[in-house]
């Protein structure tokens, strides 16, 4: 799985610094068709579209999977533009939106057993 990831290091690295469309007709305009910028949008995307299907499925452990990514600074920059996507194709992306929604929940319980151990 990193190995994918990484192979998209510069579509990450725009990602998480230069995306920026406030909705999905801010981002059909400024990254048209078949831009380097919407390949960007969709290599991510469909990596952790993937990665929600793996651990959705159990074929990838959640906790080894949330160990190394977390999904919820790309989900926090892209979820207006896949808001605006759903009105045509609801179910685009909602993998990614799954995998973020478990990741806060690990996340949630990993601080309680943090203090369960810390206290014991």
């Amino acid at each position: 799985m990193y190995e994918i990831y990484d192979g998209h290091r510069e579509a990450v690295l725009w990602f998480l610094h230069d995306f920026d469309a406030k909705n999905y007709s801010q981002y059909r305009k400024k990254y048209p068709g078949t831009s380097r910028e919407r390949g960007y949008f969709t290599a991510i995307c469909g990596f952790f579209e993937l990665s929600g299907v793996l651990v959705k499925r159990g074929l990838v452990d959640q906790d080894l999977f949330f160990d190394v990514f977390n999904p919820r600074p790309y989900w926090e920059r892209a979820r207006a533009t896949i808001q605006g996507m759903k009105k045509d194709r609801p179910h685009i992306y909602e993998n990614f939106e799954f995998l973020t929604k478990r990741r806060e929940a690990w996340s949630r319980r990993r601080e309680v057993e943090g203090r369960t151990r810390s206290r014991g």
